[in-house]
């Protein structure tokens, strides 16, 4: 036994030492050979089961090469195949700079961080330009506790120059990976009779979240999606025609006919002129913004006259996008959100836009050992904002602050939420601060 041990060290060992190569061309032909099978697999994910899908894929995985690239085609899919494809890869073939970057990658997410910083260094050394590694160590370092490192490694990613292939680098590790799941979940759930997801189904098509700045229709997927709802709904099933109509909307918004979408609205009967609201609290504030924005709504009017019926309907049906609306209504009329609206959406809706809204609207009543700002801390574990709050009090009562800017730090590499657009510009001031502490 000790003999083996002494072996699988000595080969572990000359793999590190080895120098890592790329052979494009190989990736390149095996790309070729599988190209059908990632056709199909794409075309499988319109209308059958994802499981199913991702299952047959993996099945045409042979080789490291086949692996890897099968790996890339479930990365945002399925974290869990992805990595498993992506391991047996590297395991495979691990003088391979690619292989060894995307396992490198894959141990990130999965939260393993000294293990990804192992290969990260490896990649590092065979690929010394790309400033991302360091971007990506730094990350790791944070969270193993090594504040030192960190700092030295997000000095070296020269921000100034490559800040927004620093923001995509950090998408890449912690992207949603969620969507295809949900929409594979709403489509068997809409079959097993629950025919109300088919509003937040046809929704997640037209708003489909490519990454933290962009989204897209997923024109595809709507396509096989419209025939569920026509095999599902009567034409002239109510639900069928409110979610036909914000079809149609979307459409003619995209194309600025306004007239067209008055034209949409009243002969389905929605919102316009007191009509009702959609059921479904994304579809309706969607909509209502288009409103505003193109002149067929006058906001202060519609908040006058409505707003206590979008907070009735919010609080009946416990939809969290009718309140934040209202909220978005009231703080536009009234030049702030009430700190009721925000306690409400904290709550008793448990989201986090509120209670960071609350505490920012709090201003200079917050305090450090505040028990409300730990509550909400607690209850979004994840969030910069109110971290950001938590330290902006420690900072103005003259308390250490080290601690909750390392905290932050972490937070804020796993959703560049301190600013609002997702950039990382509040990152690197706080790694500023963080040097100067240490």
């Amino acid at each position: 036994m000790k003999h083996l041990t002494t072996l699988l060290l000595m080969a572990a060992s000359m793999v590190n030492a080895q120098s890592l190569t790329r052979n494009i061309e190989k990736k390149e032909a095996v790309a070729k050979h599988i190209e059908a099978d990632i056709k199909n697999f794409q075309s499988c994910l319109l209308t059958d089961d994802l499981d199913g899908c991702i299952a047959n894929l993996i099945k045409k995985g042979d080789d490291a090469y086949e692996k890897y690239l099968i790996g890339g085609a479930l990365y945002s899919i399925d974290k869990d195949k992805s990595f498993l494809m992506h391991k047996e890869a590297y395991m495979q073939n691990q003088s391979d700079v690619d292989f060894t970057l995307e396992y490198a990658i894959e141990l990130h997410r999965k939260g393993d961080y000294n293990e990804a910083i192992k290969i990260y260094n490896l990649y590092k050394t065979a690929v010394p330009q790309d400033y991302r590694a360091h971007v990506w160590l730094s990350d790791c370092y944070m969270n193993i506790g090594e504040t030192e490192k960190a700092i030295e490694n997000w000095k070296n990613v020269n921000y100034t120059k490559n800040h927004v292939n620093i923001d995509f680098a950090i998408s890449t590790i912690y992207e949603d990976t969620t969507l295809l799941k949900l929409r594979d979940d709403y489509r068997k759930k809409i079959k097993q009779g629950n025919t109300g997801l088919l509003y937040d189904l046809i929704y997640l098509d037209l708003n489909w979240k490519i990454d933290w700045w962009n989204e897209i229709i997923q024109e595809e997927l709507l396509e096989e999606d419209i025939k569920l709802l026509k095999s599902t709904l009567a034409e002239t099933n109510p639900d069928y025609k409110a979610i036909q109509a914000y079809i149609e909307v979307r459409k003619l918004d995209s194309l600025e006919d306004t007239d067209g979408i008055k034209t949409i609205l009243n002969n389905s009967n929605l919102i316009l002129n007191n009509k009702p609201l959609l059921k479904n609290g994304n579809m309706t504030s969607n909509i209502l913004k288009i409103c505003f924005f193109r002149g067929l709504l006058n906001m202060s009017d519609f908040y006058k006259s409505r707003g206590k019926e979008l907070l009735d309907i919010a609080n009946k049906n416990k939809d969290i996008e009718i309140l934040n609306i209202y909220a978005y209504l009231q703080a536009t009329i009234d030049g702030k959100v009430n700190r009721e609206t925000d306690k409400l959406g904290w709550t008793d809706y448990n989201d986090e836009r509120f209670a960071i809204s609350y505490f920012i609207g709090k201003g200079e009543e917050n305090f450090y050992d505040n028990p409300e700002l730990t509550k909400a801390i607690n209850d979004f574990p994840d969030s910069a904002k109110l971290q950001w709050v938590k330290l902006n009090c420690a900072y103005i009562e003259g308390k250490p602050f080290k601690e909750i800017l390392i905290d932050l730090i972490k937070k804020e590499f796993k959703t560049l939420g301190s600013d609002p657009n997702h950039y990382s510009y509040s990152l690197n001031m706080y790694f500023s601060l963080l040097e100067k502490e240490s």
